[in-house]
């Protein structure tokens, strides 16, 4: 009898333990995520695209034919096949609330912000380097301009 009582109590200990274990796990995770979305509201802008997104091609030209990488830092992270990346588009998404199904692409983070489609983040990046003193060509200036759509997500 007594055996069975030592043997039950062990068992409960180590249940306790495994639980313990879990929730602190978890808990380590949702700071973990706080984390990387406060860092990325802190940091510098990211662009999320997939190698074969059309709309995506459209923005990567406009930034070579702008050299925008050399004027304005910013990461790019491709996502449709890089698991990492595509699950912190969904973190930081949902930070804006956008819902998972509903993330279109391409897609920038930047201060604090989401923008959504080529035409917000090329008129983002147009208001950025006009700000910075940068001279773009007339015509991507207003083809900016008129292109955006104020699709922008707090």
């Amino acid at each position: 009898m007594q055996k069975q009582i030592t043997t039950l109590l062990l068992v409960m200990v180590i249940a306790g333990l495994m639980a313990l274990v879990v929730m602190g796990s978890q808990k380590k995770e949702r700071q973990l995520t706080q984390e990387k979305i406060s860092t990325l509201q802190s940091s510098e802008p990211v662009f999320y695209y997939g190698n074969t997104c059309p709309h995506c091609k459209e923005v990567e030209e406009w930034f070579e034919q702008n050299d925008v990488q050399s004027k304005i830092s910013f990461s790019k992270k491709e996502v449709y096949d890089n698991r990492a990346n595509s699950a912190e588009l969904t973190k930081v998404a949902g930070s804006c609330g956008i819902p998972s199904n509903q993330i279109g692409m391409p897609f920038l983070y930047a201060k604090g912000k989401c923008y959504v489609g080529s035409p917000d983040i090329i008129a983002y990046f147009t208001a950025e380097l006009e700000a910075s003193g940068e001279k773009l060509p007339e015509e991507a200036s207003t083809a900016a301009k008129q292109e955006g759509s104020d699709v922008i997500v707090n």
